[in-house]
């Protein structure tokens, strides 16, 4: 007898193709983590297992709780376990028994993600209230990329509602976070865009009327996206599902561990030199 589980997976997407799975010579996420179920025989292969996810993150980005949902052949699934077969910057640290019928993204009631920007002298307060514009039910289009198809064909409608758009500082740190049931391609990296061009002055608050308008014309050379590297697919929500925690979490914790000393190394010299040479 087979049982349906979902599982929390964190990754760094630095050095990934993105999350979704492509052709087998192309390195993501999600194809890392079928070798490992695989390989310890939880799946046969993709077809068989019922599988679905949150969200398709892109290249780059990175998560603390993607959430994916299969049909094992075996009776338990073991964490510490499936962690010793995955890369050690992909973790999968939370797991629930559920429903055959659960799927990870029809399920899912809202979506948080967060994008860490370093502050540099961009108005914070004019950004806060730039974010609350933001918020409700607008029609998206001028901050997505173009010809967001769902998975049967048909074109995504631009029009959601956004629950959330958040600013707090940590340091010099900017942690922007935006709460939706679902969100279009690009949206947020374009929408951090917008908001960080407000803080430096590059446009005034009025641009948020103007790109939620679907009369009125893009800005002059459109709205490029942020960099993914700052972006996180934080958390996902769903009624009356409770997930039990991996206990122990070296293996990830080593390798956070190295990268950290690596980046804070980095980070350390790059503050010297905007020190040192931009005064």
């Amino acid at each position: 007898m087979t049982k349906q589980f979902a599982i929390k997976v964190a990754y760094l997407g630095k050095n990934y193709q993105g999350f979704q799975r492509q052709a087998e010579s192309i390195k993501t996420i999600e194809k890392s983590i079928f070798e490992a179920l695989i390989e310890l025989e939880i799946i046969n292969n993709f077809s068989e297992a019922r599988y679905s996810s949150a969200g398709r993150t892109d290249r780059g980005v990175n998560a603390i709780s993607q959430v994916i949902t299969f049909n094992s052949l075996r009776e338990e699934v073991y964490l510490e376990e499936l962690n010793t077969i995955l890369p050690n910057d992909i973790y999968a640290w939370a797991i629930a028994e559920v429903k055959e019928s659960f799927n990870a993204r029809r399920d899912a009631l809202l979506r948080t993600y967060r994008f860490y920007h370093y502050h540099f002298d961009e108005n914070f307060k004019l950004m806060k209230k730039a974010l609350k514009k933001l918020e409700g039910t607008h029609d998206f289009a001028k901050l997505c990329k173009k010809a967001d198809i769902l998975p049967s064909g048909i074109e995504k409608s631009t029009v959601l509602n956004l629950e959330t758009a958040k600013l707090n500082k940590r340091d010099n740190i900017l942690e922007f976070e935006f709460t939706s049931r679902s969100f279009l391609w690009n949206q947020i990296r374009k929408m951090v865009s917008v908001i960080l061009a407000i803080g430096s002055g590059k446009y005034t608050l009025e641009i948020i009327d103007e790109v939620l308008n679907p009369q009125s014309l893009e800005p002059k050379g459109g709205i490029k996206p942020v960099p993914p590297e700052g972006l996180v697919l934080y958390d996902v929500y769903y009624k009356d599902l409770k997930f039990t925690t991996l206990a122990k979490k070296a293996s990830f914790q080593d390798g956070i561990h190295e990268k950290l000393n690596s980046y804070s190394s980095t980070s350390a010299v790059l503050e010297l030199m905007k020190s040192s040479l931009l005064k």
